[in-house]
């Protein structure tokens, strides 16, 4: 129990009128309270004991490490800088008591809250403008600027990842770096994209788009030309045939449900009959201004439109009508050659926020697609390993380099993309 304070401060929790509980004021009292106390200077006397600080910082780092990860509110900054300051204020308190009576503890304990902060997010200069704008301590720039960076330091010896980062990449969660690693410079998109891939025809029946919607989970399907006419029958690499037709564009999944979803809109056939034709011959070439309306009021207001339970309610004549895709799809959208590298492949699907990214050949067949998880360290490992040996890769233990060419054999292999035979192989 703490001495009589002069100002209305901390939890009481059974203690005589005046006095304050210093445990419960840390773990009960008003978080923003407890933290300006740490951080400012103490008078008449420190608010907090050192037996008191040691306890609360070792028991929110317990409970940090418990909850991380946990689907509960309880955060990691406020956590962390409350764990900073009070081992940083108790290391203050314990200078001024054996070394040098003047020092001010709180620069200690907002020091400590900047150094746990720098150790678990591994931020620099966003961290520190957070704490000088947050505790208004401009002077303190400089010691903060240290003792951040000393964090980080630290911290990259025992692994580069923050906290976030970590769990990131614990719950498997497709987040892609700023920066492409430097593997990628030795693939291309034909490497590590998705193939065969789920196309429609500009102008599909509702019995082809249903079965292939049902067939799949995809979102993005590309959109083929009718004809493919004046193009030899050329071969590609491992002897996967193109899908017939030239790429025209790219239709969303649920483009393709509002569309069928005008079979069940309670104002009758009229936007049925506007959605579908009977055949080829009758298709409209442009689209109809209500659907696209409807299109748009449906992704505004997050409605799904057809359902999975409702694709059998389709009879064999609703079937049998055909859609016009092309008048739905977008077709400005971007693509890349199959033998683009992977890593200006990664800074286009990246910097542009692309969820689908269809790779075509020199014929504007495609060929394959590229998504989020195509750019994930396993496939690119995998794709990496077809075309070179361990040894190539890495010169020693934890040294990764860019691998150096050795003599005919391995340039031909980087030329002509012929994949490792026998056990070196992928």
């Amino acid at each position: 129990v703490g001495e009589p304070a002069e100002e209305v401060f901390g939890v009481r929790l059974g203690c005589p009128v005046g006095q304050y509980d210093e445990l419960a004021t840390i773990y009960f009292g008003t978080r923003e309270q407890s933290i300006t106390r740490l951080f400012t200077q103490a008078a008449p006397h420190e608010p907090f004991s050192n037996s008191s600080l040691l306890k609360a910082g070792l028991t929110y780092m317990v409970l940090m490490l418990l909850t991380y990860g946990i689907a509960i509110p309880a955060g990691l900054f406020m956590p962390s800088v409350m764990v900073g300051a009070c081992l940083g204020r108790l290391v203050g308190q314990l200078v001024k008591e054996h070394i040098e009576d003047s020092v001010f503890s709180g620069a200690y304990a907002l020091a400590g809250a900047a150094a746990m902060l720098g150790g678990v997010q591994r931020a620099t200069i966003s961290l520190v403008v957070i704490i000088i704008e947050g505790t208004a301590n401009v002077h303190f720039l400089l010691p903060i600027v240290v003792t951040t960076c000393t964090a980080k330091f630290v911290g990259n010896l025992f692994g580069h990842e923050g906290v976030y980062e970590i769990g990131i990449r614990r719950k498997k969660l497709r987040f892609l770096e700023h920066e492409p690693e430097w593997l990628m410079d030795l693939c291309t998109a034909g490497d590590v994209m998705s193939a065969p891939v789920v196309c429609f025809p500009v102008v599909a029946s509702v019995g082809h788009i249903v079965d292939s919607l049902r067939g799949c989970k995809h979102n993005g399907f590309p959109v083929l030309s009718l004809s493919d006419e004046g193009d030899e029958d050329v071969g590609r690499r491992g002897g996967a045939a193109p899908p017939k037709g030239k790429y025209e564009g790219l239709v969303l999944r649920a483009h393709l449900q509002h569309l069928l979803s005008t079979k069940f809109i309670a104002q009758g056939d009229a936007l049925w009959h506007k959605a579908t034709a009977q055949s080829l011959q009758h298709v409209a070439i442009d689209g109809d201004t209500e659907l696209y309306e409807l299109m748009a009021t449906n992704n505004r207001v997050g409605a799904s439109g057809v359902q999975e339970w409702e694709w059998e309610a389709y009879t064999e004549a609703e079937r049998a009508r055909v859609v016009n895709v092309g008048a739905y799809m977008n077709c400005a959208c971007y693509t890349v050659v199959e033998s683009c590298p992977l890593s200006r492949a990664y800074k286009l699907f990246r910097n542009m926020g692309l969820r689908h990214l269809p790779v075509i050949d020199v014929q504007n067949h495609v060929v394959g697609m590229l998504a989020r998880d195509n750019f994930s360290h396993e496939i690119l490992s995998k794709a990496v390993g077809a075309f070179y040996r361990e040894h190539d890769l890495h010169q020693s233990f934890n040294e990764q380099r860019t691998p150096r060419l050795h003599g005919r054999e391995q340039v031909l292999r980087q030329r002509e993309r012929v994949p490792l035979k026998g056990e070196g192989g992928g």
